[in-house]
C-alpha cells in the first residue's frame, strides 16, 4: 500500500488527485456583511473533495483526527484538531489547529461538525495539502482559464532561469526580476515564487521556518504561508 512511499510522494499524489477534480472542487471563499462583500474573494479547495482525495490515496485507515477542545465565543463554535497520517507504521502528527465556524439557526451541532471540517484542513495544510488555494493558482480553475497548475513542489514560472533566460519585451523589466531573486535565501527543499507583490515560500516550509523568520519572511495566518513583501526584498 504506502509502505515504500514518504511523506512528500503521498501528499504530491493528493494533490494531483485535487487537480484532476477540476473546477466542481474549487469553491470562492468570501465574507460579506450586510449583504456586500468584505474584503478579497478568496479560492479554496471544497471540504469534501479534500477528503476524497485524501482517502484514495492514503486510504481512511492511514489517517485520523483527534478534536482536543471545543467551545462557543460569540455564537461561534471553535475547536481545536490534532491531525494524524500513519507513514510506513509510524503515526506523524505537524500539531494542532484550530477551526471555527458560525452558529446558524441555533444549530449548534452543525457548527461544530464544520468547525472541525475547518481545522482539520488546516492540519492538512501544513502538509502541504491543497496547495495550490493558498498560492492563489485556483482562481484559474474556478474561471475556466486554460493556464495550467504546476505541481505543489515546483513554481508555475521559475524565478530564476539562468541556463535558459525568459525572452522579455522589455530589458529593464529583466534586470529588475535579476535583482529580486538576488534577495531572495536559497533553502534545500523551499521554493520561493512571486505572487503579485509578495514572494511566497513553499515546500518544506515547517521545517525551515527559522531560516525563512531569518531571510525577513513572516507567517501569514489567514492564506497560510510563509511571505515576504517584494518590496523588503529590494534596495
Amino acid at each position: 500500500m504506502q509502505e515504500n512511499k514518504t511523506l512528500s510522494t503521498i501528499v504530491d499524489e493528493i494533490n494531483t488527485t485535487l487537480r484532476a477534480y477540476g473546477k466542481a472542487a474549487v469553491q470562492e471563499v468570501k465574507m460579506t456583511r450586510e449583504g456586500q462583500v468584505i474584503g478579497q474573494i478568496r479560492y479554496g479547495y471544497r471540504p469534501q473533495y479534500v477528503f476524497d482525495a485524501v482517502n484514495a490515496v492514503l486510504l481512511p485507515e492511514n489517517w485520523r483526527y483527534e478534536v482536543m477542545s471545543k467551545e462557543i465565543f460569540n455564537q461561534q463554535a471553535v475547536v481545536e484538531v490534532k491531525l494524524y497520517i500513519r507513514i510506513i507504521d509510524e503515526w506523524l502528527c505537524k500539531g494542532s489547529q484550530m477551526g471555527q465556524m458560525q452558529i446558524a439557526k441555533e444549530n449548534v451541532g452543525d457548527a461544530y461538525k464544520g468547525a472541525v471540517t475547518d481545522a482539520i484542513q488546516k492540519c492538512l495544510s501544513l502538509l502541504s495539502v491543497g496547495t495550490d488555494s493558498y498560492r492563489g493558482l485556483l482562481e484559474f480553475v474556478y474561471k475556466g482559464s486554460p493556464q495550467p497548475i504546476a505541481s505543489s513542489r515546483q513554481p508555475a514560472q521559475p524565478a530564476v532561469q539562468p541556463e535558459t533566460p525568459a525572452v522579455t519585451s522589455s530589458q529593464p523589466q529583466k534586470s529588475q526580476s535579476s535583482q529580486d531573486n538576488q534577495d531572495l535565501p536559497q533553502i534545500t527543499g523551499v521554493h520561493i515564487q512571486r505572487v503579485d507583490n509578495r514572494f511566497v515560500a513553499s515546500g518544506k516550509v515547517f521545517d525551515k521556518k527559522e531560516m525563512l523568520k531569518a531571510a525577513g519572511f513572516r507567517w501569514d495566518g489567514a492564506n497560510k504561508n510563509w511571505f515576504k513583501d517584494a518590496t523588503a526584498a529590494m534596495h
